[in-house]
């Protein structure tokens, strides 16, 4: 179960990562000292941003350590300082930013538990839709991630090597489409997207915390949404190896570890096959 968290919320806490910085970039790019291209004056949560090499294309967001953000509540330190290297805007259809990880690290508030990144990710504006498109036209909005030799440290000092390669989307619901929901809200989805050992759907690969290799590659896609808490995926299922043996991770199921019927599922299953033995547990969000 523990290599199972762990990637669960290694993938949570990244892609959080990338909804922020999308939503929050506006028109950054192009060298643009314009106020009015400027990123968008609403702060990422707990952050400041530091603009003083933004001509550069680059900006420095700062974490404070005290305020809590998202649900389940969590703070956040460090530093991560975002770079466009491709492209001349943001909102451009293949642009890049690099994001470098410089002691990022996000504690839950509920148990103290907590997660650090160091290291540098990419992510590609596939369709190049801006925010203010996707909001006012329902056009779904597309990434590529890419990540590789992310350094990760745990709260109990143990250390792993994380890379990804993963497509990202968002897009629209309408709320009269599912029963019981009158609101819109925001679907996300994620697949994997290269090839390690034979695995075309290969999501992330690496050296876990117990210096074990793995990979980890997806059977469905996940998905969640607003509306649940994208924190609680509805649908997904990841398969991992790891030193000979296999687990999975199926999400959106009820409590008997079957999909889920409801608009927001209980829970998640885990399964194992260890040396030949197979079991599985179910575990509510």
């Amino acid at each position: 179960r523990a290599f199972n968290d762990d990637s669960n919320d290694v993938k949570l806490e990244l892609d959080d990562v990338d909804w922020e910085l999308n939503e929050h970039l506006g028109n950054f790019g192009s060298g643009k000292t314009d106020e009015n291209d400027h990123v968008a004056s609403s702060p990422l949560c707990g952050a400041l941003i530091d603009s003083t090499d933004y001509a550069q294309n680059i900006l420095y967001i700062n974490f404070d350590g005290q305020t809590p953000c998202f649900s389940p509540s969590r703070t956040r330190t460090g530093q991560i300082k975002v770079e466009l290297v491709s492209g001349n805007s943001w909102h451009e259809a293949g642009a890049v930013i690099k994001q470098t990880f410089i002691g990022y690290k996000i504690t839950r508030m509920s148990d103290n538990r907590s997660i650090e990144f160091n290291g540098v990710k990419t992510l590609k504006n596939v369709n190049g839709t801006n925010w203010i498109g996707f909001f006012l036209s329902m056009n779904s909005l597309s990434f590529a991630e890419r990540a590789l030799n992310i350094d990760v440290t745990f709260d109990n000092g143990q250390t792993a090597v994380w890379n990804s390669a993963r497509e990202l989307e968002w897009s629209w619901v309408q709320g009269n489409s599912v029963p019981g929901i009158q609101q819109p809200f925001l679907r996300f989805r994620a697949s994997g997207d290269t090839t390690i050992l034979g695995h075309a759907v290969t999501d992330s690969w690496g050296v876990n915390r117990f210096g074990q290799d793995f990979v980890t590659y997806y059977n469905q896609d996940i998905e969640s949404n607003t509306y649940c808490g994208l924190w609680r995926p509805v649908a997904g299922e990841l398969v991992h190896e790891v030193d000979g043996n296999t687990f999975g991770l199926r999400m959106g199921v009820d409590q008997n570890g079957n999909p889920s019927s409801a608009n927001c599922a209980y829970g998640y299953e885990v399964s194992w096959d260890v040396n030949g033995t197979a079991n599985s547990q179910v575990f509510s969000y």
